[in-house]
């Protein structure tokens, strides 16, 4: 049956959209019974017995998300989310609020029962109780949007944070696509943005940009490729850029060295607005000092805004669904420059944490910091030092916590052409030593 929690009263009652089951024999021998009336400072119950009983007196929802997985603790389900949500809108003691996650018969003091039998497949449901004798239960299949399931049958208008904040999005992307205002802060910004791309292997490696600076050379094409010992060359990238000095396409490679990307770059008066990659075109708008990407993902909407601060490029970027029964896959994530800092925030938690020294003092040490549920999840340290000119070494710290003692241990060297062109970076990797070579072609002076 398509739908297989089962709603068994004593008395026989339907609940519309739901399919009715015949009443199972209540197990005897190998269930345990629990009283769910909580006390006040028990606000929400983690449910894992086989027989629940629910007593009169303060509201209750049971958040269902039953599945194959579900009995193993070591799963964990985004029905949290539901629960901080229901905590944010009704607070701890107005409601009371009950996980399930395996097969439960659940037993209500107004003598309705619910047997959650999803016999070896997938559910998900809510169910409410007013905690009054006379009202009956009520059940809203999915497991989003548990805060407007509630505020519904008490008859009180609250809203989920990330429907709030989906209305919110909306509101700020269209105002940021309706502009297009170029200053020469937008030039700075483009500029600033090409020459990544340009200039570094993939434009991630945030811990060597202080070598990657603007270029003054007219750079006509750039071949980034590995080298093997026997003189064989499997491409990384290829970048060809036109007499203006701007960015005109990017090719990319797998590491067999098979095509898998290329993007196209068009221009109008000077100024970036379109990036083409196969059937998917970036349109680019400026804002002044902002750069703003637009892109239709299918499913998603994805804005991204980049702006200059101190020298430093910053991201605000949003996703959005297209469709608003999906809201709660919205994000909004934004950079912020903290001290020597760059905090990265998605939904207004802290990410990421990356921290340099200054870019023209060496050795420049630069740290990253990832976090989960507010605990450091990752931890890298690295280190740049000055070994000439044209050449510089790279170490990685053997610390995984920034606490921990660290041992710096050698990573690999980067040398420079006679430009200040990336021209060698040899690196060991997994015990693997590897060589990155970059060709150039350049334009007449």
């Amino acid at each position: 049956m398509k739908h297989l929690l089962s709603i068994l009263l004593i008395l026989t009652l339907s609940f519309q959209g739901f399919s009715q089951k015949k009443a199972k024999k209540k197990p005897k021998s190998n269930t345990k019974q629990t009283t769910a009336a909580a006390a006040p400072e028990a606000y929400v119950a983690k449910i894992t017995v086989d027989t629940l009983h629910i007593q009169k007196g303060k509201p209750c929802i049971l958040l269902v998300d039953v599945n194959k997985d579900s009995a193993d603790p070591a799963i964990t389900f985004d029905s949290n989310s539901e629960e901080n949500e229901l905590i944010r809108n009704f607070g701890k003691e107005a409601l009371q609020i009950i996980n399930i996650n395996k097969y439960t018969y659940v037993v209500f003091e107004n003598k309705e029962i619910i047997d959650i039998n999803p016999e070896g497949e997938s559910f998900q449901a809510f169910a409410y109780w007013s905690g009054k004798l006379k009202d009956k239960i009520k059940i809203q299949q999915g497991k989003r949007m548990a805060t407007e399931f509630v505020a519904g049958n008490m008859k009180v208008k609250k809203e989920s944070s990330y429907v709030i904040n989906t209305r919110k999005y909306r509101k700020e992307v269209a105002s940021l696509e309706s502009k297009n205002k170029i200053t020469p802060k937008s030039n700075e910004i483009m500029n600033a943005i090409l020459n990544k791309t340009i200039l570094s292997i993939d434009g991630k490696r945030e811990d060597e940009f202080p070598l990657f600076k603007e270029n003054k050379s007219k750079i006509k094409t750039a071949s980034y490729y590995f080298l093997t010992k026997n003189g064989t060359k499997t491409p990384i990238k290829e970048v060809s850029v036109n007499e203006n000095g701007l960015l005109k396409q990017v090719k990319t490679y797998n590491r067999k060295g098979e095509p898998n990307g290329e993007a196209n770059y068009v221009y109008e008066y000077g100024m970036l607005t379109k990036i083409i990659r196969g059937d998917q075109t970036t349109t680019i708008r400026y804002n002044d000092d902002k750069m703003i990407f637009s892109d239709n993902r299918g499913d998603a909407n994805e804005t991204t805004v980049y702006r200059l601060e101190n020298n430093v490029v910053l991201e605000k970027s949003y996703i959005i669904m297209t469709d608003d029964k999906f809201c709660y896959m919205n994000s909004f994530a934004e950079e912020k420059i903290e001290g020597n800092c760059i905090l990265r925030y998605i939904n207004n938690i802290l990410w990421t944490k990356n921290c340099g020294s200054p870019e023209n003092i060496f050795p420049f040490i630069y740290k990253y910091t990832s976090y989960q549920d507010g605990n450091v999840l990752q931890y890298r340290k690295s280190k740049l030092e000055k070994k000439g000119e044209s050449k510089f070494e790279k170490y990685y710290s053997s610390a995984e916590r920034e606490e921990e003692t660290e041992v710096f241990n050698f990573f690999g060297t980067l040398e420079f052409n006679e430009n200040n062109l990336l021209d060698t970076y040899r690196f060991t990797k997994d015990k693997i030593s590897q060589v990155i070579k970059v060709d150039y072609t350049y334009y007449p002076n």
